[in-house]
């Protein structure tokens, strides 16, 4: 969690919201956080997607971003797509569309869209992907309905 100032309540570095004490959702961030850590697949998450983060995570862990970039951007296309994108608009677009839906949030910095729209393959960009991905994920399985 990460807190903007003393007195603010933190804002949770998966979904982006805030978590007040007693907040059902900061107990969904952190079964997902639990469940990479352990390779458990999460109530709720198909199998392909809990794999493909998982192969993600693994390839940032072992140095290799372009293996995790690639890994991540399929999963950002494959959310944007199972809920009714057109698959052959850009990863851009598709980003865009998620944002439109709800699924990744208002507070999600402007700086990181764009890092992780970057056509670089460094670690910057991998990370900055993963960070989208775990927030976006968070939101879309996570999230208990009427949260």
């Amino acid at each position: 969690m990460t807190t903007t100032n003393a007195n603010a309540v933190p804002r949770c570095t998966l979904c982006g919201e805030q978590h007040p004490p007693g907040d059902e959702s900061a107990e969904a961030c952190q079964a997902l956080r639990v469940a990479a850590e352990t390779g458990a697949r999460p109530v709720g998450v198909p199998v392909r997607i809990q794999a493909a983060y998982v192969e993600a995570r693994e390839a940032l862990r072992a140095d290799a971003p372009a293996v995790a970039i690639r890994t991540l951007r399929w999963l950002l296309s494959h959310l944007a797509e199972t809920r009714g994108v057109n698959p052959t608009l850009t990863l851009s677009a598709k980003v865009a569309a998620l944002s439109a839906s709800g699924i990744i949030s208002p507070t999600i910095r402007r700086d990181l869209l764009e890092q992780a729209r970057s056509e670089a393959q460094g670690p910057e960009v991998a990370w900055a992907l993963m960070t989208l991905t775990e927030h976006a994920l968070g939101r879309a399985y996570m999230r208990r309905s009427g949260a």
